[in-house]
């Protein structure tokens, strides 16, 4: 069995880009299957030498993602002289220097469309795949779907292909039409059902649910923390990109009103911050000693970072699924979060009304992640009780911690490259 694994952007550093390096490697040791992994690479930028690592180095063009347990690389550079710009990524803020979709012209589409098509034709030449499995219902799915028209292919849907099909309704006619050609989609959560079938004419029976996963080995508790980590303040910590869709800048109002009730509290921001959040955080309203930045960490650093922490905080208006809230959970921190649809449906099965975890009533949106400017300061005001009630709750819920790191545990990758497997099984 040949598989090949299609991926328009950086196999890291993203919550697609996770899931895509993640499920090859389990995919490697479950099966005896060949594997070919198509990606994105920037030509002036790479990555550490150690493979585990996920933040950005120094590169070659004839560098691969090394991190990735597969027999065959395929990686398509960007910032080169064929392809004049920075990978095109699926959300507007990425982690990474990248390209809106919406901000590309004809000539540009033409690039990525030829630096792509290149690659898979040289795959459907030497490699020869047997079934693809291709990330996010876009254009590289499409193309996909084009080249190898009778070979099974398989999407994988992240939410955020549904949020360009939105707002990017020319982008989705005409480069990406009807996705109704893939043999099965797998979607994060039962909330996503209907807006697949809209926005790529897709068929009920062709979507499986399959939520999404975490590295257990990973994130997981502390083995000992009586209450709080630190015995004279709860601290609190976002990890993730710092844009306004991300809810960051709502967060640190929040966070800001609790100090003035509470200033027992801390506050860690882990991502990289633009010159419009610094000078909010070192406005001066704050002491500077109560809001900490990090800069973006690799999945190793995070998982330690959430076991020093107490609450994870998950402002954001708009996620696939939200794997980071889960990790989080996994690593017996407890959880405010906005009540995002397919976050809270995944849950709700598997850890039920838990003390440990807040939702947060969201205001009213325009274009998927924008609040109406009226209803940010009564949301402001919910975040904030919310976090006031997971500070308090935090000093007795050691237990709880425990329980709620041990549900979540279902949502492992070997769970969901299981499933994979056999769906790929019953399609040859």
């Amino acid at each position: 069995m040949r598989v090949l694994h299609c991926l328009a952007q950086l196999p890291t550093r993203t919550g697609s880009g996770v899931y895509f390096h993640n499920l090859i490697n389990e995919i490697e040791k479950q099966t005896d299957w060949q594997q070919a992994a198509l990606y994105a690479l920037p030509a002036d930028k790479g990555f550490a030498k150690n493979p585990t690592v996920d933040k950005p180095s120094l590169c070659r063009l004839d560098e691969t993602a090394e991190w990735i347990d597969c027999d065959s690389h395929y990686p398509v550079f960007f910032e080169t002289e064929n392809l004049p710009f920075p990978i095109v990524g699926m959300s507007d803020e990425m982690p990474y220097p990248s390209t809106r979709y919406c901000r590309m012209d004809d000539e540009m589409v033409d690039c990525w469309e030829r630096a792509f098509y290149q690659e898979l034709t040289r795959i459907k030449e030497e490699y020869r795949p047997d079934v693809i499995i291709s990330h996010h219902l876009w254009i590289l799915s499409a193309m996909v779907l084009e080249i190898f028209p009778d070979i099974p292919v398989i999407g994988i849907s992240h939410g955020t292909d549904i949020r360009q099909a939105r707002q990017n309704p020319d982008i989705a006619e005409r480069y990406v039409g009807s996705l109704r050609g893939l043999s099965k989609v797998l979607a994060l959560s039962d909330s996503h059902l209907e807006d697949l079938a809209d926005c790529f004419d897709l068929l009920p029976e062709q979507i499986i649910v399959t939520g999404g996963a975490y590295d257990h080995k990973m994130f997981y508790p502390a083995s000992h923390r009586p209450g709080t980590y630190n015995d004279n303040f709860v601290s609190f910590l976002y990890a993730g990109k710092m844009s306004h869709a991300k809810g960051v800048f709502e967060l640190v109002a929040a966070f800001a009103d609790l100090y003035k009730r509470n200033p027992a509290i801390r506050l860690d921001l882990v991502g990289s911050a633009d010159a419009e959040l610094k000078a909010l955080l070192y406005s001066g309203d704050i002491p500077a000693s109560a809001i900490r930045l990090f800069d973006v960490e690799s999945q190793a650093e995070l998982s330690d970072h959430l076991r020093h922490s107490d609450v994870f905080v998950l402002a954001s208006y708009y996620e696939g699924l939200g794997l980071i809230a889960i990790e989080a959970l996994a690593s017996g921190v407890a959880l405010v979060s906005n009540n995002l649809p397919a976050l809270s449906q995944q849950l709700e099965a598997y850890v039920g009304e838990a003390d440990l975890i807040s939702w947060v009533e969201m205001p009213r949106l325009r274009n998927l992640d924008q609040p109406f400017t009226e209803d940010i300061p009564a949301y402001v005001s919910r975040l904030s009780a919310a976090m006031e009630e997971q500070a308090h709750r935090t000093l007795r819920a050691n237990g709880e911690r425990a329980s709620l790191s041990q549900a979540v545990q279902v949502f492992s990758w070997e769970s969901l490259a299981s499933k994979l497997v056999q769906i790929v099984r019953e399609l040859i």
